[in-house]
């Protein structure tokens, strides 16, 4: 990819799973007034209180919560890592859903549980998994700690609907398995839909776990690294004694941020930004030979069937056997970078970001399709 941009050819990285543009410049200046004020001491371990009774009233959460049940932390990955050291005990089994995103395993791994992912039996699911799908493995494996489902998911752009997310939290809720749910692209759901939100009362809460951060919904956020969990009072109390001792909280001025962030109305200017662009991926499924692009009702991926590709031949001779065998192929041919499957354990798939700027977006499909149809 270097080597295309030192010799001036086009890249179109459609790799990374990240939002462009520039930094709201409310958070920009919250974030400048943190330092001004010199807030960068240590702040509390779970954060800032202020900002965790905001989070309540961000997720939809104040009143059936308190801002001792959510925890904040650097990023929400730290969150999934506190989850899993809070919970598992060495050789607990924790199940996953059946594309899931590259770092849940190895975050698993680390803390020393078994990784073990769903997979759906139902025909023309999409890699959705049911009810009875997790309740075929809860019964298998009786060391299983938890459930984690990524809606909306990354890799895939599916989103599970609210019958399906009730169905799945109730069947964690009957063998007393925690139901963690990984929503950080909850606010990037297109058409007018609105998110599902999982129940929560007195039989739901003691298993529910919920997980988000500033990353996906707001342009530019990443490297703030800010996440935050709700989860059981018990749970909450464990995580915060845990990263007390490994990361002593997040970062303040950070933390300010992301106070501004979820204090003002949500602005739909990049939900609306990125259904666009999704629209103009939509338009071009029919152009990319041998890829069957799936629909994308949340997120900012569309997720691409190439096995459609394989065993075909590049003008150079190579045969191109796997997904990853393609992507390779898109860059050196077309400057086109985008994820191979087999990263999130589903070879014969393509994830593309289309969080890019338009032009790039469309010239990048182009030289896709193009490359794409030099294939025999």
């Amino acid at each position: 990819m270097e080597e295309r941009r030192a010799t001036g050819l086009p890249v179109y990285d459609f790799g990374l799973g990240e939002t462009k543009g520039a930094l709201p410049e409310d958070l920009r200046a919250a974030g400048e007034r943190a330092y001004r004020e010199q807030r960068t001491m240590y702040g509390d371990p779970a954060g800032l209180l202020e900002l965790r009774r905001r989070v309540l009233e961000w997720l939809h959460l104040e009143g059936r919560y308190g801002p001792e049940d959510v925890v904040v932390t650097s990023g929400a990955k730290q969150s999934l890592f506190n989850i899993f050291l809070a919970l598992c005990n060495p050789a607990d089994a924790v199940l996953f859903d059946a594309a899931p995103w590259v770092s849940y395993q190895p975050l698993a791994v680390a803390a020393y549980a078994v990784p073990i992912m769903v997979v759906p039996r139902a025909s023309g699911s999409r890699l959705k998994v049911t009810a009875e799908d997790l309740r075929r493995n809860l019964l298998l494996r009786p060391h299983v700690k938890l459930f984690l489902l990524n809606n909306p998911c990354n890799p895939t752009a599916q989103l599970y609907d609210a019958r399906e997310v009730e169905e799945l939290l109730s069947v964690c809720v009957e063998h007393r398995v925690y139901f963690v749910l990984d929503r950080l692209y909850w606010r990037l759901v297109f058409d007018g839909v609105a998110y599902a939100e999982p129940r929560v009362d007195e039989e739901t809460k003691p298993w529910l776990i919920q997980v988000d951060g500033l990353s996906k919904n707001f342009r530019r956020a990443g490297g703030l690294r800010i996440g935050w969990s709700v989860a059981p009072r018990d749970v909450a109390r464990a995580m915060t004694n845990l990263q007390s001792h490994y990361t002593s909280g997040p970062s303040t001025p950070a933390q300010h941020v992301a106070l501004a962030a979820v204090t003002r109305a949500y602005d739909a200017e990049l939900l609306n930004d990125l259904e666009e662009k999704r629209d103009r991926v939509a338009a071009w499924a029919g152009r990319l030979p041998g890829v069957d692009v799936w629909p994308s009702p949340a997120t900012f991926y569309s997720f691409w069937d190439v096995t459609g590709v394989f065993g075909k031949r590049a003008p150079d001779g190579r045969t191109i056997a796997c997904s990853e065998d393609l992507a390779v192929y898109l860059v050196e041919r077309a400057g086109v970078v985008a994820a191979a499957g087999a990263a999130f354990m589903q070879e014969g798939y393509l994830r593309v970001s289309f969080a890019v700027p338009a032009d790039e977006l469309e010239a990048g499909l182009a030289a896709a399709a193009e490359a794409l149809g030099a294939l025999r």
